[in-house]
């Protein structure tokens, strides 16, 4: 029985293993995000004469409160989002991310 002890003991606990490992730092970096997205989003969706549950649809959006945080700039859309409205618009993701180029 001291035997088993002794072996449990010597394994690292998750606590020093987690020491070794890199973690970020406490400050939070915001990354840079496209100033103009969420206006491109709205344009793009009424261009195309579709409502905000109809694109949802189409981009595989669970729920159409999800597309309206995209287009008010609260919420960031993944990248499968960005892909299926850059599909639905015939557009490129580049166009939808870029400020300097604006939509056709």
């Amino acid at each position: 029985m001291v035997r088993a002890r002794t072996k449990r003991a010597q394994r690292p606990s998750s606590k020093s293993a987690h020491k070794l490992v890199r973690t970020r730092p406490n400050s939070k970096r915001k990354r840079p995000y496209p100033l103009k997205l969420a206006d491109k989003l709205r344009q793009l969706r009424e261009g195309l004469e579709m409502s905000q549950g109809d694109i949802a649809a189409k981009v595989g959006v669970k729920d159409r409160a999800s597309i309206s945080g995209y287009e008010r700039g609260e919420r960031e859309p993944p990248l499968p989002v960005l892909l299926g409205y850059a599909r639905l618009g015939r557009v490129s993701v580049e166009r939808l991310i870029d400020d300097e180029l604006d939509l056709p």
